[in-house]
């Protein structure tokens, strides 16, 4: 009998942790109607990240719509949770019948799409995203939680 109610303690206390790998929703905490998002940055993102990759010899990216509408999606998530989690990514990208290669970035308390790009280079796996040689198009999106969290968070979404 101990022994069963060691094993439901360790499986209730590990649930947390394998839920958030098996993808689930991130809990809410900032209700939806107090985030806001915009891609109205993700022009400047694609010109920043590209004179970054051309200065590589990679391929520059554009600005895509469908991409946009995936990073508004996980901004938004990301800020009514007040933190960061790529979640169930591979099903994401399914629904916005993004197929290819694909990769994310997310970040949280940047002030501008500068600040977030240049956190990114400076993280060598998110690094390895923006350099990410089959990229051919970005999404990005900014999610505002005035007064929660880090307040402000980012998404940027790279496909082929």
């Amino acid at each position: 009998m101990r022994r069963r109610a060691l094993a439901a303690a360790f499986c209730l206390a590990l649930s947390p942790l394998l839920a958030q790998c098996a993808g689930d929703d991130l809990a809410k905490v900032v209700p939806g109607d107090r985030v806001t998002t915009s891609t109205r940055d993700a022009g400047a993102a694609a010109r920043m990240i590209s004179e970054y990759r051309v200065a590589r010899g990679l391929a520059p990216v554009a600005a895509d719509s469908q991409l946009n509408e995936a990073a508004v999606y996980q901004a938004r998530a990301v800020a009514e949770a007040g933190r960061l989690s790529h979640g169930a990514f591979a099903s994401r990208m399914d629904s916005y019948s993004i197929g290819g290669a694909a990769a994310e970035n997310l970040t949280a308390g940047s002030g501008d799409v500068a600040s977030a790009i240049g956190r990114w280079k400076a993280s060598p796996a998110h690094n390895g995203n923006l350099l990410m040689k089959e990229a051919r198009r970005i999404g990005l999106a900014r999610a505002d939680s005035p007064g929660h969290g880090y307040k402000t968070y980012w998404a940027l979404v790279l496909a082929q």
